[in-house]
């Protein structure tokens, strides 16, 4: 790699340590012809999901008059990784910005480079930052993800985004309000799945933890809670329960270490500057809750290993019924994410549909806890909690929506274009020491006790002519 020019910053080494990384850095700027080097004062930030992320700078052979000299961020995601950064078609940024105007170019990072997978399993991604990223610092500009600010810039940020992203890239007319259309609860279940990426692996989550995917209800801390999977089964009595919901444009992966807020040399962050990577996942048709639930699933997160018990069933409480207002056991910063979200959602939906915007809050949360559960770093514990937290918001929606609402006349079609069918991958085998056996079905005891009776009549008939024949 050729050596940094003096005004461009400085070399990899010392703000690199990693060797591995240091290589893979040097490996791409030699065969690509550019310049890797790092702003003075550089530091690489490790986020809450394991990933590396700082901003460097990449020179490349430009023609007269041109800048060669760019930021990028670089981003590096651990082996093993949960986050989905890199999968489907690759969305452009230019696309987006003819789609939906000026949020594109302000908060939208683009994937510059294809992904390099490092030896050890990490994988290493180069995003352009926003036009906006420029701004207010210039060599001493950091970057922080979401899930690395605490107190009022984690505030403050995490309303930015939902804001942004509900009310500048979904804009709609005040008078018009958001567009509603109609499905059923199987196929937004399933849906939501299959956008994660976790249809494959939810069954196969779901015994990990000693539940069968096909049961009616789970028992959790000795207390029976409809399962909150059971829905997308078509032979399901809520399968094909109407759902009301707003569909627009969705990040689709919208997790803290997704959302980059620059700092000064001062400390002070820039929440409005945001930008999101990790864009591979958008989707033009989606519920527009998803992001909503997914940012404030990801973030809550990050505090339940430190609340009490009492504390856990009061977010899951205010969680699935935010119109109730905050318990008085929540701890501040996570009852106002739960607040804002809400608040965000309510005033971007208008007064007249408040209640589709929460019902359809709430089923996206259950699949966005669905979802988390099949994430390895999160078992035993936040999993577990995650599930207690999706059928407690099933049981909640189906006391609001009990059968005989769902059994009206509502097309089985599903949202947008994913199927309605079963996951077609057989999932890993479980140790059997991990599992619970679901117990033989209702047909199998029945016909185990008729050969019993069988059995036993046999055995009667026998005596019976024995002493008949007068037998000793």
């Amino acid at each position: 790699m050729k050596g940094p020019t003096a005004d461009m910053g400085e070399p990899l080494e010392p703000y690199v340590p990693d060797p591995t990384l240091r290589a893979a850095l040097e490996d791409f700027g030699q065969q690509c012809d550019r310049e890797i080097s790092v702003p003075p004062q550089t530091r690489l930030d490790r986020g809450y999901g394991g990933g590396t992320l700082f901003v460097a700078r990449l020179t490349e052979p430009a023609p007269p008059g041109r800048e060669p000299s760019r930021k990028v961020f670089v981003k590096v995601l651990p082996a093993r990784s949960r986050h989905r950064e890199v999968r489907g078609q690759q969305w452009s940024r230019a696309t987006a910005r003819a789609t939906v105007g000026d949020f594109a170019r302000q908060h939208l990072a683009e994937q510059i480079f294809p992904p390099i997978d490092l030896r050890d399993g990490r994988r290493l991604m180069f995003q352009e930052p926003t036009s906006d990223f420029q701004e207010p610092t210039d060599d001493e500009a950091r970057v922080r993800g979401l899930d690395e600010l605490d107190g009022d810039d984690l505030l403050a940020a995490f309303r930015a985004v939902l804001e942004a992203v509900l009310h500048e890239w979904n804009k709609v007319a005040p008078t018009a309000g958001p567009p509603t259309r109609q499905t059923t609860l199987g196929p937004y279940l399933e849906r939501e799945l299959r956008a994660a990426g976790a249809w494959e692996k939810i069954h196969h989550a779901l015994s990990i933890f000693g539940f069968h995917g096909g049961a009616e209800s789970l028992l959790i801390d000795s207390r029976p809670l409809p399962n909150p999977l059971r829905p997308v089964d078509p032979a399901s009595p809520h399968h094909r329960q109407p759902v009301d919901f707003h569909a627009g444009f969705a990040h689709g992966d919208l997790h803290g270490g997704n959302v980059l807020v620059p700092c000064g040399a001062d400390g002070r962050s820039y929440p409005e500057r945001f930008s999101l990577v990790g864009v591979s996942a958008v989707d033009a048709d989606a519920p527009l809750t998803r992001d909503v639930a997914a940012l404030l699933l990801a973030t809550v997160l990050r505090y339940v290993p430190g609340l009490t018990r009492d504390e856990s069933e009061a977010l899951i409480d205010y969680l699935v019924h935010p119109q109730r207002g905050r318990p008085g056991a929540l701890p501040g910063p996570v009852a106002e994410l739960v607040r804002i979200a809400d608040e965000v959602g309510t005033a971007y939906a208008g007064p007249g549909d408040t209640a589709t915007w929460r019902r359809q809050a709430r089923v996206s949360l259950i699949a966005q806890a669905l979802t988390c559960t099949t994430f390895e770093d999160l078992r035993p514990d936040r999993g577990l909690w995650c599930l207690r937290l999706a059928a407690r918001a099933m049981q909640a929606h189906l006391d609001e929506n009990p059968v005989g609402y769902a059994a009206s006349a509502a097309p089985a079609t599903a949202v947008g274009r994913w199927p309605v069918s079963p996951p077609n991958a057989v999932a890993p085998a479980v140790p059997a020491a991990r599992t619970r056996s679901p117990g033989a079905s209702p047909r199998q005891v029945l016909l185990w006790c008729l050969l019993a009776a069988a059995l036993l009549a046999l055995a009667g008939m026998a005596l019976w002519a024995t002493a008949a024949l007068g037998v000793p």
